[in-house]
């Protein structure tokens, strides 16, 4: 079996018993269940979401069985190392044991009561599905191997590429990157929401609608390299765009950069560097005047290092600079 696939099974399996075990459960106490099942508990306890009793059944496979599904799809597509492999798992089997421990122990709570506005399940609950939570999610750092993913080489500030260029001659560089990740999380994300709106009381869920779309939206831009500096703007249209000028960039190279490296996909921020970041591979490294670092993860970069550093160049020798 292909390596990736593999890494995806095994980030997906956690979630596939928990959603056996809550199965389980649930036809264990089936006949003890109301016909309404409480779902949502206020900080007191009380029951203060519900869903019908034939909704919960697609309710937790979309609850247990999309995360699953998103971290897969995770493991699969990028480069994990052996350290960034170990946070993979201990995530996947962390939240998968929290998740089943909350749904078994609603359904507990709901066995036997006359009707859901009666039931109730203690605040305390919560802290023991965090700590199942933790052990599980700790099993499964060990359970996953030691060691640490290697660190990307530093990029070579003293002597970044340049591409020849006349002078006075204009030159564009503009490449589009998409990514799957974001997308199908997004995706996912946003059907999650639609499902759990339509089949239970609790609002909440168009957080999960709103989130998703914004993911998706988000999944794909274009990056751009001209006289005026870098700039980055969504699939969909020229603004929101992002714009690093040319007075602000110190020297630009390139290399091969793994998302979870660079803090996971999307925009991150970190100690003294930000990073667009749609998948694992070809990088451009921005080093900023200020000292910080800009990422974004595009093809070619090597092109738009050189033609960046050849226009800071032209720039800051040019007359009157």
């Amino acid at each position: 079996m292909n390596g990736s696939w593999r890494r995806a099974g095994v980030v997906a399996l956690p979630f596939v018993l928990a959603w056996a075990a809550v199965l389980v459960a649930f036809a264990v106490l089936r006949d003890r269940l109301p016909d309404r099942l409480a779902i949502h508990f206020s900080s007191g306890g009380q029951a203060d979401g519900f869903t019908g009793l034939g909704a919960f059944l697609p309710v937790i496979t979309a609850a247990l069985l999309l995360p699953g599904l998103l971290m897969a799809v995770t493991a699969h597509h990028s480069r994990t190392g052996p350290g960034t492999w170990r946070i993979l798992v201990a995530a996947g089997c962390g939240t998968a044991a929290m998740l089943a421990y909350v749904f078994i122990t609603t359904l507990g709570a709901n066995a036997g009561a006359g009707r859901a506005t009666e039931v109730t399940l203690p605040l305390w609950h919560l802290a023991v599905s965090l700590a199942v939570a933790g052990a599980v999610g700790g099993a499964g750092w060990l359970l996953a191997g030691r060691g640490a993913a290697p660190a990307d080489e530093p990029p070579d500030e003293a002597a970044g590429p340049r591409l020849p260029l006349a002078k006075g001659e204009p030159a564009v560089w503009t490449r589009s990157v998409g990514s799957r990740v974001l997308a199908v999380v997004g995706g996912g994300t946003a059907l999650l929401g639609v499902v759990l709106t339509v089949v239970t009381d609790v609002p909440a869920e168009a957080a999960l609608i709103v989130v998703g779309l914004i993911s998706v939206a988000l999944s794909q831009c274009r990056v751009t390299v001209d006289r005026r500096g870098l700039s980055v703007a969504p699939w969909f249209a020229p603004r929101p765009r992002m714009r690093i000028p040319l007075e602000r960039i110190a020297n630009a190279t390139s290399r091969e950069a793994r998302a979870l490296t660079l803090g996971g996909w999307g925009y991150r921020i970190q100690s003294g560097r930000s990073a667009l970041v749609l998948r694992s591979g070809d990088a451009l490294f921005l080093r900023l005047t200020t000292g910080k670092e800009f990422v974004v993860t595009v093809d070619d970069a090597a092109t738009a290092a050189a033609l960046l550093n050849t226009l800071v160049e032209r720039d800051r020798t040019a007359p009157g600079t």
